[in-house]
């Protein structure tokens, strides 16, 4: 019996891959999590916003229509003296008198009329079409580069959160087999109890064999539920970033080979600043920036408008063809001075282009002190992981040794369950290990930008 488990045992702390493809169903999951992770969700709305934006820029090189139609009633306001009766009696006077007789009418009155109509109805639809106007060519610039910067900050958390379920996975994963080493060492105690109790009551050995024995069985079972906690949390923060039920179950299927980035310190790098998508992010920004400088002068420039009116006039509301009208107008407007505002606007979009510069020249640093740090983190992981494996395989062979004299009766049980706690320790270290290179390198491939999002993204911005 001692022998089965202690070969399950040793089966198990042998599994040891060193060198991320689809690791049992990760890609997967990480497509699940892209698609159903609410901050990435709302990183996406993000970007639909500034599309909408650059639709709206777009819209403004196009003519805009409307219909216009004002009703009004008027009273009092000036009017214009019109003498007609002072004017027109005394010659219609003097022409009766020749006459000698009342042909014309002496008795006219004079008149008085308003500038108001007290009455009056104006409907036209107006067309205006912008013929020269530099404000709407470079905000549609500014909104194009704008949309392409979000569309970058939506693909840093994109790959932020393909690094977080990758550790999140290995991290699962790692509990996971810790539990299961846990299980099988528990299975090793309870057989090495029961042949202490039998050891002991056929007088073969004195009880504090028993008792060391289940002392060591109640120190792994309080191991074990430590375990089992880190198990279950890892599983409930693998389901919230793919925002399931935190109790999901988790199907884990062979586990595959890892993609070995083997790269040198400084391909790391320039690959880091060649394709990070926080550097693009600021370089459209500056973009933007710069653009949003050319915008503010563009308020120095003219506007020209062609403005188109058909219509309908009158104290009626009628539409017939003696009511229409139409006019067309070119109208030039130029603001010549506004209190050095426009001057202001301009120094701002300067000053913010130069502290978006600034920022990427300080980004660029911490991008390379990042992919150094990740560089010698797995470097450092993956010697451990060599290390660990020594460390395994030298438990193992003692373990071998010393379970052999115990079951002889040569070696004394406190010299077993040491070889047994060395090698349970060897194989935990082993499996941290094992999965602690795996989340460097997952780390280390986040830093480096080498996941090719194309796979799992589609640019709106192209």
């Amino acid at each position: 019996m001692v022998r089965s488990i202690v070969v399950l045992l040793l089966a198990l702390l042998a599994t040891n891959t060193v060198v991320i493809s689809d690791d049992g169903g990760l890609d997967t999951y990480i497509r699940q999590g892209l698609d159903g992770n609410l901050a990435l969700q709302r990183e996406n709305l993000e970007l639909d916003k500034s599309l909408a934006a650059l639709q709206e820029a777009r819209g403004l090189f196009l003519p805009a229509l409307t219909l216009e139609a004002r009703y009004s009633r008027a009273g009092g306001g000036r009017t214009i003296d019109f003498p007609i009766g002072s004017l027109i009696n005394p010659i219609h006077q003097s022409l009766n008198a020749l006459l000698q007789q009342n042909v014309f009418p002496a008795n006219l009155q004079d008149d008085q009329i308003n500038f108001l109509r007290e009455e009056e109805h104006d409907t036209r639809l107006r067309l205006v079409q912008p013929l020269f106007n530099a404000r709407i060519l470079q905000n549609y610039r500014v909104r194009d580069r704008q949309a392409a910067a979000q569309e970058a900050a939506r693909n840093t958390y994109a790959r932020q959160l393909i690094a977080d379920i990758e550790t999140a996975w290995f991290s699962y994963r790692q509990t996971q087999q810790v539990v299961q080493l846990l299980t099988e060492t528990e299975m090793l105690l309870d057989e090495n109890l029961r042949v202490s109790q039998s050891l002991f009551d056929n007088q073969k050995a004195t009880e504090e064999v028993v008792f060391r024995a289940r002392a060591e069985l109640s120190a792994l079972k309080q191991q074990r539920a430590e375990a089992d906690r880190n198990a279950a949390l890892a599983k409930s923060y693998f389901n919230f970033l793919l925002n399931r039920p935190l109790e999901s179950a988790i199907e884990i299927g062979d586990e595959a080979a890892l993609v070995n980035e083997d790269l040198s310190l400084e391909a790391a790098t320039a690959r880091a600043l060649e394709r990070r998508d926080e550097l693009q992010q600021l370089a459209f920004g500056v973009e933007a920036a710069s653009r949003a400088v050319t915008l503010n002068r563009a308020a120095f420039l003219p506007e020209l408008n062609l403005v188109a009116d058909y219509g309908f006039q009158g104290e009626k509301y009628n539409f017939g063809s003696d009511d229409d009208y139409w006019m067309v107008s070119g109208i030039l407007s130029w603001n010549l001075f506004n209190g050095f505002q426009d001057k202001a606007r301009v120094q701002q979009a300067k000053l913010a282009a130069d502290q978006l510069s600034t920022r990427r020249q300080e980004l660029e640093q911490q991008i390379r002190l990042q992919s150094e740090e990740a560089w010698r983190n797995l470097e450092v992981a993956r010697a451990s992981s060599a290390a660990a494996a020594d460390r395994l395989q030298s438990a193992r062979k003692s373990f071998d040794i010393i379970e052999r004299k115990y079951r002889e009766g040569i070696s004394p049980q406190i010299e077993y369950l040491d070889a047994r706690n060395t090698l349970t320790a060897a194989g935990i270290n082993d499996i941290v290990v094992r999965y602690d290179f795996r989340i460097r390198l997952a780390q280390f491939r986040q830093i480096t930008a080498a996941v090719d999002l194309d796979q799992y993204l589609t640019s709106k911005t192209q």
